[in-house]
């Protein structure tokens, strides 16, 4: 995809990612999930390995984050997740992101399911259309 388009596609806010921001998604997943054994506990909170915690601040910015996300479509999209649309992708992530603050714990749970794969799957599926 011509640069220039790109640059304005993020510009305007408009849903566009590419191959190779997939990859980099589908990387940050696995040094994360890697990186679960090494979660700190011993405060009763978990204190978060710098593979996890760069991941999870990833999926806030360019091109995943979505500002207006809207959480309670999360259920929705899940269920529907094979006609899910690149926004419907970011709105996800974007919850992802932010449930830690919710609950104690609850990227750990997440990085443990089968969300991840699921999005990333569908992700890359949007970049051949």
């Amino acid at each position: 995809m011509n640069t220039c388009l790109l640059l304005w596609y993020r510009f305007y806010g408009v849903s566009m990612f590419l191959k190779n921001d997939v990859e980099k998604l589908e990387e940050g997943y696995m040094l994360a999930k890697q990186a679960l054994a090494d979660i700190d506990r011993s405060s009763g909170y978990p204190n978060y390995p710098n593979a996890i915690s760069k991941f999870m601040r990833a999926l806030c910015g360019p091109p995943w984050g979505k500002i207006d996300y809207d959480p309670r479509q999360i259920t929705n999209i899940m269920s529907n997740i094979t006609t899910a649309s690149a926004d419907d992708l970011r709105n996800v992530l974007t919850y992802v992101n932010r449930i830690e603050r919710f609950g104690d714990g609850q990227w750990a749970v997440i990085l443990e399911g089968d969300l991840f794969p699921l999005v990333i799957s569908r992700a890359y599926e949007l970049t051949k259309t």
